[in-house]
């Protein structure tokens, strides 16, 4: 008697549990609500959402811009988008402008057109930076590109380069004859170098639409051979900096992390010193702004672009020196420059003196 009133209390106490027990059935009998996938933000939302049914022959596309696929056939850009095997998404003019049948769709809808087709005329900066990038990720992430100078300036991909270029103008417009769209303005150097493929103009008349300043100084007497046509701009500056790039200058913050970070300056240890290894050293007894333990490095002492001065220097004579050594500047008169007398003929650095003179 006493065990079956046990048994009845027993069964009675699981009534109040009965509820969750049922709770955690149910969870495990009903399936979890599908989880809605966000879509990336446009452009790359037309690749996101579309089909392979959304991929149209490419005739499609000729039938309304015939001249644009003629200068496209002859670029660099086509062997990389005209094989087969690729994915459809990577294939012909829809691997940069998007899938065609939802744009043919809005043909007639002028207001929502531009919604369902990459125009890099029309897109924003890091809207056109988005699509290259899909293609072009080993030249730089987009979060890297967020943090470059010309993303900050809303200087977007399509600023320097154009894809569909046609060659016969490019060809007039080298030779001066005529004013065309693939080149913004005139060349700002004559003898500067030719334009590189894919490039809008040479790099000095296309750096120069922003950096009207180093163009100038580039036409004074002491200069790098920029206006000759020997250098170019991409010689010194990294266009598309890398992240391996920031860990070197990071571990190697040789010419001033601050001028390095401002004008993207490539190999803070390989740039200078490519041309000028003389400089480099290492030597026993060294120049503190050569060795980067103070100042901006070789920006100390030079001008990188041009000066007035021999040399690049910024100071003429003394007055480089004296910018640092300013003990010596009214007791010490040396001839025309400390290192031209013949005593401190080490300016980079000696083995063999501390004072950087000569033995």
């Amino acid at each position: 008697m006493r065990r079956m009133r046990a048994g009845r209390l027993g069964f009675l106490s699981l009534f109040p549990a009965l509820p969750l027990l049922g709770l955690v059935a149910m969870c495990y009998v009903l399936p979890a609500p599908p989880k809605t996938q966000k879509l990336p933000p446009f452009p790359l939302s037309l690749f996101a959402q579309a089909t392979p049914d959304d991929y149209v022959d490419e005739k499609s596309c000729i039938r309304c811009h015939a001249k644009s696929h003629n200068t496209f056939v002859r670029s660099p850009h086509a062997p990389f988008v005209n094989d087969t095997r690729d994915p459809i998404d990577k294939h012909g003019c829809q691997s940069c402008h998007g899938p065609g049948r939802p744009h043919i769709a809005h043909l007639k809808n002028r207001a929502e057109l531009y919604n369902y087709v990459i125009s890099y005329t029309r897109a924003t900066p890091i809207q056109g930076a988005m699509a290259c990038l899909r293609c072009h990720a080993d030249t730089m992430t987009l979060a890297h590109w967020r943090r470059t100078g010309h993303a900050h300036a809303d200087v977007g991909c399509n600023a320097c380069h154009q894809i569909h270029q046609d060659l016969e103008d490019t060809d007039k417009s080298a030779q001066h004859s005529k004013a065309s769209t693939q080149f913004p303005r005139a060349r700002v150097f004559v003898a500067a170098a030719e334009p590189r493929k894919l490039l809008k103009a040479d790099e000095a008349t296309l750096c120069g639409q922003c950096h009207p300043r180093e163009v100038n100084e580039f036409r004074q007497n002491f200069h790098h051979p920029v206006p000759e046509g020997r250098m170019v701009c991409s010689d010194c500056h990294e266009i598309h900096p890398r992240h391996e790039t920031e860990r070197q200058e990071a571990a190697q913050p040789r010419f001033g992390r601050s001028q390095l970070d401002r004008i993207h300056l490539r190999g803070a240890s390989d740039m200078c010193v490519t041309c000028h290894p003389e400089t480099a050293g290492p030597f026993v007894f060294e120049h503190d702004p050569v060795t980067g333990l103070s100042g901006d490095g070789c920006l100390e002492c030079h001008r990188p672009h041009g000066s007035h001065n021999p040399r690049l220097l910024t100071l003429f004579s003394r007055g480089a020196c004296n910018q640092c050594h300013t003990d010596k500047a009214n007791n010490h008169f040396p001839g025309r420059t400390c290192w031209q007398t013949g005593c401190h003929v080490g300016v980079h650095g000696s083995n063999t003196d501390r004072f950087l003179l000569q033995r």
